[in-house]
């Protein structure tokens, strides 16, 4: 048995090896033959030792690649908020609303049958809404919520959740969607926090923000770690409507169809009744494993929604009643003062450990020393502490302040909390300017703020250099490899010798980075002005400014005199300007920009011609939306976007009636069907080039 067990972890390590790199790298190492008979052999073996089969070997889960990026998708219908109600009086008046609507279309008590305002009392989970589309019974897509018209595709990671439905049968109309909310139980919340805290790692506020730190992961394989859970609620295409009539009929085919749902719903015939439903899910609230912060009230009947409509913002036919705050007295026991990436310094409140609604809560922001003082705290004292909403807890008041000046009316109390004449990083003296309330370090070379540059500078929205994050960021800077801005460019210099200083990084890891940097170089030059951090100078706006400039060097020599000239910059007000400039001619930053034009190469003939392409607008482009799909060879997605843009056409995440062109690569899937039946045309790698020239 030994031996087997010693044979089946060899074979794991060597099939995900071999997985990763061909669907990673596009490597095949070995013959599929090769590869089927090591699957084989490791799949005998579990059958022949069942007790060491485990739910992370390769014959039980199908390995996943991970994303490069998560791509944005249109609603089919918008995802458009709730209404609140805080007190009973808000439901009786919403009540009153929408039976106006009905009495102005002349809906008598002859078609109360068919239209009865009944509704449909369920919790309120705070989670991150999702919505997943089925075609012809099977499950293709899922999408976040974002802003309510289009979100994240997070398919692959919803696929990992134990409750996602692959197919939906029973379906009258080929697509069919159901929404839900995706939320971290609170019993798995905190084994997450403290396996977290134990690799040093900052733990998660709340389960909410840990589910929606879960589920937008481009690897799936941390997603599925997480443990998610999905309740669904709704299924808002009118298809569907037609099809179940009536919400509680919907809620039965979830329950037939084994679909994930909450079971405490209340049927409910006036507003009275729903009052009492309200109070029998805020009884319950503590007994759930995961988080809701109030409940959602429907209207039952779907003909009678459609009649009554919605506004801009949300539907008239639903509401949310929102849970008071949650109020405990605890200690406020010290403050810890973090330095943030940009050197803001917060205060933290560390606090006797108290639980609300089933978290433990130790730990609270006191946002800045301004706030600090407006609430007199001071160390030891008993403060009233509030979670609303199932968020970040906030400390109210302190009690103990209070009493004091209740007691005597003469004596006003005043916090002694220190604040950090210096940085408790780099120990440099804080600034505070008048106008603004936050405590900065004003060190602009803190190690703190050079991790936070150095992410930015090499992220995927900037130089987007492959396997450079946040850890390896922290690494370089505390092993000093780097103790300024000006010097960030020595990353591409850094020999093996160098890197070898970096945790974890052996011959391979050298030799792949070393690559990704090598591949870097090759950047359009706005990149590189975005990498810079300029403050007010995001991704449109370096992409604006390098219309503008022929090369980075040209941008690197904007002196006072280009002022007004900026500002005739689309985007850019005087304000950004002035930043701009302040910037430029920072002595300390004119070694960056030579070293980087020397490694980017901006003003030389090939890539001037590529940076300039943003300039050069092509008929086949201009006003022209395009969708891309599928895997290419040489190109990434966010390469082939930045070509569309750049001569004037735009990137949409979903195929429509107002598509133009479908650029289409391997295992194109849902979206070439979609194009093909709109008559939309279809473009493959070739084809598309040919349109650039």
């Amino acid at each position: 048995k030994t031996e087997a067990t010693q044979r089946i972890n060899t074979l794991k390590k060597q099939i995900l090896y071999y997985q990763e790199e061909y669907y990673e790298n596009n490597i095949s190492k070995i013959s599929d033959e090769e590869f089927d008979s090591l699957f084989l052999e490791l799949k005998k073996l579990e059958n022949t030792y069942p007790e060491l089969l485990e739910p992370d070997s390769p014959t039980q889960k199908i390995y996943r690649a991970k994303q490069t990026e998560l791509v944005k998708s249109k609603h089919l219908v918008p995802m458009i908020s709730l209404g609140n109600a805080f007190q009973n009086s808000d439901l009786f008046e919403w009540e009153e609303r929408f039976s106006k609507i009905l009495e102005k279309q002349n809906i008598t008590d002859e078609n109360a049958e068919k239209c009865e305002a009944k509704y449909i009392v369920e919790p309120k989970f705070d989670g991150l809404g999702i919505s997943c589309v089925y075609e012809n019974g099977k499950f293709v897509r899922a999408v976040t919520r974002g802003d309510g018209e289009e979100g994240e595709t997070v398919t692959q990671n919803v696929e990992t959740i134990s409750d996602y439905k692959k197919n939906i049968s029973e379906i009258e109309h080929e697509t069919f969607e159901i929404r839900g909310e995706i939320v971290m139980k609170k019993s798995i919340f905190s084994q997450l926090n403290e396996r977290l805290i134990q690799e040093k790692k900052k733990p998660f506020s709340t389960p909410r923000n840990a589910a929606a730190g879960s589920l937008r992961q481009l690897d799936s394989n941390i997603t599925r770690e997480r443990n998610l859970s999905i309740f669904f609620y709704e299924t808002p295409l009118e298809t569907s409507h037609t099809q179940f009539k009536t919400y509680a009929a919907t809620l039965d085919f979830f329950n037939t169809q084994n679909i994930s749902h909450s079971k405490d719903y209340y049927p409910c015939n006036s507003i009275q009744e729903v009052i009492s439903a309200i109070e029998k899910i805020s009884e319950m609230r503590q007994n759930f494993d995961f988080d809701i912060d109030g409940a959602v009230i429907k209207i039952n009947n779907y003909a009678l929604r459609t009649r009554i409509g919605a506004t801009g913002h949300h539907p008239r036919w639903a509401i949310a009643w929102k849970f008071p705050a949650i109020q405990v007295q605890t200690v406020l026991e010290s403050v810890e003062w973090q330095v943030g990436r940009t050197g803001v310094l917060t205060p933290v409140a560390h606090l006797e450990e108290v639980m609300i609604d089933g978290v433990k809560i130790n730990r609270a922001t006191l946002h800045n020393p301004d706030y600090i003082a407006e609430k007199k705290l001071n160390i030891g004292d008993t403060v009233l502490l509030e979670r609303s909403g199932d968020v970040i807890p906030k400390i109210i008041k302190s009690i103990t302040s209070e009493k004091i000046e209740q007691n005597k009316q003469d004596e006003e109390v005043s916090s002694t909390i220190f604040i950090p004449t210096h940085c408790p990083i780099c120990n440099f003296a804080t600034i505070k300017k008048t106008e603004e309330v936050a405590l900065k370090c004003s060190n602009s070379n803190c190690p703190q703020i050079l991790k936070g540059k150095l992410e930015h500078f090499v992220g995927k929205k900037c130089l987007n250099i492959k396997g450079f994050g946040s850890e390896i960021c922290d690494d370089v800077i505390e092993k000093k490899l780097i103790m300024k801005f000006s010097d960030f460019s020595e990353i591409y210099n850094f020999t093996a010798e160098d890197w070898e200083k970096i945790k974890n990084f052996k011959t391979k890891s050298i030799t792949n980075m070393i690559s990704a940097l090598e591949k870097s170089k090759t950047q359009p030059f706005w990149r590189i002005i975005h990498s810079l951090g300029i403050a007010g100078v995001g991704e449109k706006t370096s992409k604006t400014i390098a219309k503008h400039y022929a090369n980075f060097l040209e941008f690197s020599h904007i002196s006072t005199n280009s002022f007004e000239n900026l500002q005739k910059i689309e985007d850019i007000g005087e304000k950004t300007a002035q930043e701009i400039i302040n910037f430029t001619e920072n002595s300390e930053n004119k070694n960056l920009f030579v070293e980087l034009e020397n490694i980017f190469q901006t003003n030389s003939k090939n890539n001037s011609q590529n940076n300039s392409a943003e300039k050069i607008q092509n008929i086949h482009f201009v006003d022209k939306k395009f969708v891309i799909t599928g895997a290419f060879e040489n190109y990434s997605r966010d390469s082939l976007k930045e070509i569309i843009e750049a001569q004037g056409g735009e990137c949409v995440g979903s195929v429509s009636k107002k598509t133009d062109y479908l650029l289409a690569g391997e295992k194109a899937g849902s979206k070439k069907t979609k194009a093909e039946d709109l008559g939309i045309k279809i473009l493959d790698i070739t084809s598309f080039l040919n349109l650039i020239q």
